[in-house]
């Protein structure tokens, strides 16, 4: 090659080697654009392994094998479930098995555990895994899992829970495993959905090194509320069995960033701020029945909790039972129209109207009223007083009423 044609290769080099440069970069660019849309599509990285309850062992047959499910494990000498659907057998068979009916609320498999077991009857039980590395020291955690009561269930109960731990909590003999700093919901429910899904969903922030994590009930019986539960048709061949026992689900711990949010459901439930005050007007002429049918319990949007100004309106109506042994109650649920539209969304609300009226048949079961003589029901927003969406009209929607049955 002579000395012109050497400078015109050098020159044409020249004015393209920017224009490869700048294609090489938007080359390697896309590809670091693709990875990052790739890894926002795949969600955040959960660090419990097979969190689904999918994977497990073969010759899961019979209730009591949870340690066939890789990567879990029983804590306790109390040996708890493994569902999973398409097996041969209709103990632990999905969606119908021994204790209830439930879909999975993600994949093909869940757990099954006890909270609560009425004077020891029964056993609780835990379920435990390794997570697939550490925490890291003030590091933020969304920890979920999803639960459901089985519809064989005599009770349902409060403290259900999680405990992140450095060395796994542990008792081959223990009733009630202890756990050094259990994380609980919010309002620590009690729960007793069993349409759906109820989620178990709060922000952590770590200690540092946690490497397990534990699911079931880490409190005495005598500080677990319970709830007694009506036994659904379907199941009363069967019978109850004297416990609260769950169905679980879907468990992530899942590594956040300052400032975003673990999108629990309680996180899009908007602040309740406006209670109803009415009260009942009771005159001497009125019969019983019609003293009784005069009283409506009243509660905070999206809330079942009975408050205390509520508390004092079932008392009236205690006294008039316990004045009449022979009356028996309807206690009805009712939800206002913005509840009942949230619900659609939020599963944690589609048995808002029940739980409010269970929670005044409870309150009046421990005032002294015998359980027999009351029954529940739901009515949502099926059955308004006020037609305004005005906040008072909502107000006055959100309510329990009673009924002496004829």
């Amino acid at each position: 090659m002579n000395k012109f044609s050497s400078a015109i290769l050098a020159l044409t080099i020249a004015f393209f080697l920017p224009f490869f440069a700048e294609a090489q970069k938007d080359k390697e660019g896309g590809k670091e654009e693709a990875s990052k849309e790739k890894q926002e599509k795949k969600g955040r990285e959960n660090l419990v392994p097979n969190g689904s309850f999918e994977e497990f062992e073969d010759g899961l047959r019979r209730k009591e094998q949870f340690e066939l499910a890789k990567g879990w494990d029983n804590p306790t000498g109390a040996k708890s479930e493994l569902y999973a659907r398409d097996v041969r057998s209709r103990y632990i068979a999905i969606p119908d098995n021994m204790y209830g009916s439930a879909e999975p609320a993600d994949g093909d498999g869940y757990a099954g555990l006890i909270t609560y077991a009425y004077r020891g009857k029964l056993t609780r039980s835990y379920i435990q895994a390794q997570l697939k590395r550490p925490l890291e020291e003030r590091g933020l955690y969304c920890v979920k899992f999803k639960a459901s009561l089985a519809e064989r269930s005599r009770y349902a109960s409060n403290n259900l829970s999680a405990s992140l731990d450095k060395s796994a909590p542990s008792s081959k003999s223990a009733v009630n495993l202890s756990a050094s700093s259990p994380i609980y919901s919010d309002y620590n429910d009690l729960v007793d959905d069993r349409d759906g899904w109820w989620e178990f969903c709060t922000l952590y922030r770590a200690a540092g090194k946690e490497k397990y994590i534990t699911i079931g009930n880490f409190e005495t019986d005598d500080r677990t509320k319970t709830l007694k539960m009506d036994l659904p048709e379907k199941y009363e061949e069967d019978g109850q069995i004297a416990a609260a026992y769950y169905f679980i689900d879907d468990v992530k711990v899942e590594p956040v960033k300052p400032g975003e949010s673990c999108n629990c459901a309680s996180d899009r439930i908007p602040e309740s701020k406006v209670i109803f005050s009415g009260s009942p007007q009771l005159t001497d002429e009125m019969s019983p029945a019609e003293k009784v049918a005069e009283i409506d319990v009243y509660f905070y949007q999206y809330q079942a909790e009975v408050v205390s100004a509520a508390e004092r309106t079932i008392d009236k109506v205690v006294d008039i039972l316990v004045d009449n042994p022979g009356l028996t109650v309807t206690i009805t649920g009712h939800t206002d129209n913005e509840e009942a539209a949230l619900a659609e969304d939020e599963v944690t609300l589609r048995s808002l109207a029940m739980k409010r009226a269970n929670l005044v048949k409870a309150y009046m079961a421990a005032s002294g009223i015998d359980d027999t003589r009351l029954t529940v029901q739901s009515m949502d927003n099926k059955a308004p007083v006020a037609k305004m969406s005005t906040p008072i009209s909502l107000a006055k929607n959100r309510r329990v009423e009673f009924e002496v049955n004829r």
